[in-house]
């Protein structure tokens, strides 16, 4: 049987590699989780019909190996708040006159992963965001782990690519462009696309399971404007724990009940939208059905004219083809959940639910599955539709800590209590990113709604054609840390952060740096040090037709002072100028127009970081055939971008994570802050160590904390456990080996000679970690070790050896 197993798999990969050739980019390992993770909402996104899910084997993300989240999605990133258990996307058919919802696909490439935070590979041509991740099923392979024997397959090949960002307004968003396109030789009839959530919300401690009481239901997205509201095509499918975990009376940030357990509260919200505008004869469906955990009943609401019993006797969730497509195509827009009480027995839409679970259901109780779907559309042989969908997140979506209390009564009431500005918000951006608003993608005219706001025209909608861009900020600077005693050296140059131009507005718009540091890799964790901001200031010009009396508005982007001295002085050298001593009350008033300055950001041109060059010539201004080696670095970078700070009073042996960032000075037409790059992503850490020291051997090896103390509170002052607040004391305890070389072995005996536990220590000798390695205190037995003395040695690739010893006291 394994022999015919084996030959099997053998000869599918032959067969999936003949019908579809590699598509480009990075094929990651396929036992890894295709993680999102570079944003705000952290999301799962595996196989193409698959995305959130529990990772029940300690999986590591495909790109950092770090262990990914325990639940199919993480919100807020580093809460380890769950806000998904899993989602997937249903297609249904009718194929022959079969009616057909496939659920098993065999997978043709797990995971690809592209992004344009390296354009220079090859592999990141194509690359849409700043994290992308394609992968491809089939249903009509057989494959002996993933789709032993396809039973009514449509004949569809699904390629889904997810894509992500780390900016401000798109960093609670996840899209996926999923297309479907039928590989078989006969039309597929009415192909209905739906969208899956099962949500489970709440704090995840590694200890206690989460209480299963979340509560979900579709919301019609509105746009407001200071001048006009109007109901948009937005809806999305949201899920969000039914009280959002308050504490005694009230949310908290986090409770310690002792060692490893911790309680948060879990106040935001996450669900599903499709993207893409409907034309008149796409209908849209959202059905949802709850059971409890032995499946001992099962409901779902049935609306009176299109009521269906299931083949099982079930009005829950199917158990054939024919119910899932029913869920698809029904046309239905269930009740919220929190509703459920108010359906009488003589309701003239829906049918009476069941009184035995409708109470506990409208309070958040039992499991509930969660489904939105479009469609009909035909798909001929070899014709491919795309169903855009984006999952969105919002924060602060519970206020009232005794908002339950008005269910499962008064359903209305708890409704005003809810909170659904922030994840409509990213609804709104997860459209304009799909389909940029004013832009004429296709160059037929047709730039998409505008609205009239006070005489101004605001593009509220895109022209119906995918676009996938972000507006986002100049690319971050290459960096480098240079580890001196007690002191971090930074080097970094923006060549291409101040020179390249952002893709809408064709200009470079890079306004300044930031330098970041902390003692852990937690964005909450990190300090500015240091800033590097260019001088320039917002015009802010009088319209007296706006509003009711009129108002000041920025129309351009910010002025150098260099520009508004040649504008508004009678000399460009004029020394005296200040342009902050016109205001709002005194203005500068000339012969067309009213208007006064402020400054842009902070203007803060050095603030301790220093250029390396000061007398390196700008290339913006020098023509390019005119350039010669000494206007570049040894690198390769132009000389007048390099810049040079130090972070100085460290202590050598604590790790310490630097980052920095570039941000430009926003959009004042469009209404887009200043956007910064991502302060995580890109950190790199360094022990403030002389790094030629150690690499002469002049620095001898050494063991800290030394001796070892149970009592010393090491968690307790940022020593070990950082970021790790959910896991028990034992499992976070950490001794360091300083001074170490790139290569060696490190062994840790017992007083009677016992081996303890065998260190390999690899680290290339540009890494500025790679004088340091940590031991959890964890024997090779998986045990904790106790108290007594303890002997070390390090071994060189040369033979050479090191001895030592160190105390625990446990």
């Amino acid at each position: 049987m394994l022999v015919k197993q084996i030959k099997c798999i053998i000869l599918g990969i032959v067969i999936l590699t003949a019908i579809y050739p590699k598509v480009i980019g990075e094929v990651v390992n396929p036992d890894c989780d295709a993680e999102h993770d570079i944003g705000k909402l952290v999301l799962k996104s595996n196989r193409a019909v698959f995305f959130g899910g529990v990772n029940f084997f300690n999986r590591t993300q495909c790109i950092s190996n770090k262990e990914t989240f325990y639940y199919g999605a993480e919100y807020p990133k580093d809460s380890k708040i769950a806000a998904l258990n899993h989602g997937r996307v249903l297609i249904g058919g009718i194929l022959n006159g079969d009616t057909i919802v496939n659920g098993t696909y065999t997978p043709l490439f797990l995971k690809e992963y592209r992004s344009i935070l390296s354009p220079e590979a090859d592999s990141n041509n194509d690359a849409v965001s700043e994290q992308d991740y394609i992968s491809i099923d089939v249903d009509n392979i057989a494959d002996p782990y993933f789709n032993p024997a396809p039973i009514h397959p449509l004949n569809i090949k699904v390629t889904k690519k997810s894509y992500a960002w780390s900016y401000k307004y798109a960093e609670d968003i996840v899209f996926f462009d999923v297309s479907i396109q039928n590989i078989g030789d006969t039309k597929i009839h009415k192909v209905y696309a739906g969208i899956l959530l099962f949500f489970i919300v709440g704090h995840y401690n590694q200890i206690d399971n989460i209480t299963n009481d979340d509560i979900a239901g579709l919301y019609k997205s509105k746009i407001q404007y200071s001048c006009t509201e109007f109901e948009d095509s937005l809806i999305f499918l949201w899920g969000a724990d039914a009280d959002g975990d308050p504490s005694n009376g009230e949310y908290v940030d986090r409770i310690n009940f002792g060692e490893g357990v911790t309680k948060k509260s879990a106040t935001s919200v996450s669900g599903a939208m499709f993207l893409s505008k409907m034309s008149d004869d796409i209908k849209r469906s959202f059905n949802w059905y709850a059971s409890d955990e032995f499946n001992t009943f099962e409901f779902g609401p049935q609306a009176r004219e299109s009521f269906r019993e299931f083949a099982n006797g079930s009005i829950g969730m199917p158990s054939t083809d024919e119910g899932w497509y029913h869920l698809l195509s029904n046309g239905e827009i269930d009740y919220d959940q929190a509703y459920i009480t108010r359906i009488t027995q003589y309701d003239p839409v829906w049918l009476y639910p069941n009184q035995e679970v409708s109470e506990e259901i409208a309070i958040g109780g039992y499991n509930k599955n969660n489904i939105l779907s479009i469609g009909p559309i035909d798909l001929p042989p070899g014709a491919t539709v795309s169903f855009p969908f984006a999952y969105i997140a919002g924060e602060k979506f519970h206020r009232n800590p005794d908002n339950i209390n008005f269910l499962p009564d008064i359903p209305e009431s708890y409704y005003k209590n809810l909170d659904f500005s922030d994840i409509n918000t990213n609804a709104k951006w997860a459209r304009w990113i799909y389909d940029n608003p004013g832009i004429d993608t296709d160059g037929d005219g047709d730039s998409g709604r505008a609205v009239e706001c006070n005489g101004e025209r605001i593009w509220v909608e895109g022209d119906g054609v995918p676009d996938w861009k972000a507006a986002g900020p100049p690319p971050a600077p290459y960096f480098w840390i240079t580890q001196e005693e007690n002191a971090l050296h930074v080097r970094f140059n923006g060549s291409r952060s101040e020179t390249e131009k952002d893709i809408f507005t064709k200009i470079a718009d890079f306004e300044g740096y930031n330098i970041y540091f902390g003692r852990d890799d937690r964005e909450a964790s990190l300090s500015l040090v240091a800033s590097y901001d260019l001088i320039n200031y917002d015009k802010y010009v009088w319209h007296p037709n706006l509003g009711d009396n009129g108002k000041y508005i920025v129309d351009d982007i910010p002025f150098s002072l260099d520009s508004l001295k040649c504008l508004y002085t009678n000399s460009c050298d004029d020394s005296l100028f200040d342009p902050t001593r016109f205001t709002a009350v005194a203005p500068l008033v000339t012969s067309d127009s009213i208007f006064y300055f402020t400054k842009h950001h902070n203007n803060a041109l050095f603030s301790a970081i220093s250029k390396v060059y000061p007398n390196a010539r700008d290339p913006r201004l020098i023509p390019e055939d005119s350039l010669t080696d000494d206007d570049f670095t040894e690198e390769g970078f132009y000389k007048y971008f390099e810049y040079e700070f130090t972070i100085d009073n460290l202590l050598p042996t604590v790790e310490y994570w630097v980052n920095i960032t570039a941000f430009d000075f926003g959009s004042p037409k469009s209404g887009l802050q200043a956007l910064e790059t991502s302060k995580t992503v890109g950190l790199q850490m360094a022990y403030p160590l002389s790094h030629e020291e150690v690499v002469d051997g002049k620095n001898e090896i050494f063991v800290y904390p030394n001796p070892y103390q149970i009592d010393a509170n090491y968690r307790g002052n940022s020593f070990e456990g950082i970021g790790e607040e959910d896991r028990h004391v034992d499992r976070v305890r950490k001794i360091n080996f300083a001074n170490l070389p790139p290569k060696c072995e490190i062994k840790i005996f017992s007083l009677d000679g016992d081996l303890i536990r065998h260190l390999h220590h690899e680290v290339p000798a540009s890494d500025p970690t790679y004088t340091h390695h940590t031991w959890d205190l964890i024997t090779r037995n998986t045990q904790l070790i106790v108290s007594g003395m303890y002997y070390w040695t390090v071994e060189f690739p040369n033979g050479e050896t090191k001895i030592g010893k160190f105390v625990v006291v446990m």
